[in-house]
């Protein structure tokens, strides 16, 4: 009788530390994945309160809350700019809820995540509510030239910093309006059906290279195939897993990530798209972004593996860049300096489509010789246009690639006269 009683102790000691153990892990080591988590909607829930703005990295308001006026009742989250940003900022609603980063910050967003909430400990006696803003790595001038350069044709395009991993354009057609998801007003306009996936980050291509002699653009495929795993960008929906398509699956973020890689020896990089965290207090009518905010957290760039041995990398840059003058694909994006570019250019198909025409996509490096910048384009088969039949010694894809690369560099020119 003792034996059996000794035996049924133990039992249920091992079965408390066993939840013990588990709880433990759900409310501490898995809590932020779990609220993270693209199908947990419980958190969003306070869509009365305050909450902070999501602005690029050239300072333009991509989603803000309005106040409630006489004419609208209603606090109003808008998004000033539409479908430009649409899987990126996402959308805050009672229906369907949020996504984005709406859903993947909402505790940022709304100043309930702790840093945040200590921060506001000094306005523990003021009728206050403090927030947190989000300041992007998304440049707007480049995500304008996306757009414009992929034009009215489904796809994406991925302009990526390769040595640190910060996206500067981001974007995917067909997109969405989020103001149109059933939103804060008394009545929205609410859309027929779900908001179109994002293509640069949640959509499975099968690429191949577009000939057989095509060697480095086969390589480049081959070396991004070592990890086809989730990038790990800040972003809700990433599929955890690979599609089944012909040739090497893969999303256009990833393939950016691949190409990236060889600008820091064959090091991936984790890509990211929020640079900081910046808590304040709202006190704007607009609910804009006070002067003097602070920044509560910032990014560090973080590695993700290695994709190439040193050598292979820079051997591998090389055979691009022999690709680019071959192709006659070189840059001018500002004071008429020629800069030399690197590229990797093909085929793909799409499980989605029920076109029989081939699509194209490319990856850019610029300058060939020290990148600082990497272009993904990709550019789904359309029944109509030839996508990818070259022209002028590149593929349309090509093109896209190179007039996002130009845009970029223009720009940083610009911000930064000391830059070459």
């Amino acid at each position: 009788m003792s034996r059996r009683i000794t035996r049924l102790t133990i039992g249920l000691a091992v079965a408390f530390a066993v939840l013990l153990v588990q709880l433990t892990n759900l409310g501490y080591f898995s809590a932020d994945k779990l609220r993270r988590h693209e199908l947990n909607q419980r958190a969003v829930t306070a869509f009365g309160a305050p909450r902070g703005a999501i602005m690029t990295a050239d300072g333009e308001t991509i989603a803000l809350t309005l106040n409630p006026t006489e004419a609208e009742p209603w606090p109003m989250r808008t998004y000033p700019h539409g479908p430009l940003y649409a899987h990126t900022a996402g959308y805050f609603a009672r229906r369907p809820g949020a996504g984005g980063l709406e859903r993947h910050y909402n505790a940022e967003l709304s100043g309930s995540a702790a840093d945040i909430a200590i921060e506001g400990m000094a306005d523990l006696f003021r009728d206050t509510a403090r927030v947190g803003d989000l300041n992007l790595t998304l440049h707007h001038g480049v995500q304008l030239t996306a757009r414009a350069a992929l034009g009215d044709r489904d796809g994406a395009v991925v302009v990526v910093t390769p040595t640190t991993g910060e996206i500067v354009a981001l974007w995917s057609r067909p997109s969405f309006d989020p103001n149109k998801v059933e939103a804060l007003a008394p009545d929205p306009p609410a859309m027929t059906s779900s908001p179109p996936s994002a293509r640069a980050y949640q959509h499975h291509y099968g690429l191949t290279a577009s000939q057989p002699a095509d060697t480095a653009s086969t390589d480049l495929l081959a070396g991004a195939s070592r990890a086809q795993g989730p990038t790990g960008i800040d972003l809700p929906g990433e599929p955890d897993a690979i599609a089944a398509v012909s040739g090497t699956p893969l999303t256009p973020l990833q393939l950016a990530m691949a190409a990236a890689s060889l600008a820091n020896g064959g090091v991936r990089m984790r890509p990211y798209v929020v640079r900081s965290v910046s808590g304040r207090t709202p006190t704007h009518a607009d609910g804009g972004q006070p002067t003097g905010a602070g920044v509560s957290r910032a990014a560090t760039p973080q590695t993700a593996g290695r994709l190439f041995e040193t050598a292979d990398a820079a051997t591998l840059l090389a055979r691009m860049a022999v690709q680019a003058r071959q192709a006659s694909i070189s840059l001018t994006p500002a004071d008429g300096v020629e800069l030399t570019a690197a590229i990797a250019s093909g085929l793909l198909t799409d499980p989605t489509s029920s076109s029989t025409r081939t699509g194209s996509w490319a990856v850019l490096l610029a300058p060939a010789d020290a990148p600082t910048v990497v272009v993904a384009a990709v550019i789904e088969p359309d029944a109509v246009l030839g996508v990818a039949e070259p022209r002028g010694g590149g593929t349309l894809a090509t093109m896209i690639a190179a007039t996002a690369a130009e845009a970029t560099l223009a720009l940083r020119a610009v911000s930064d006269p000391d830059l070459p």
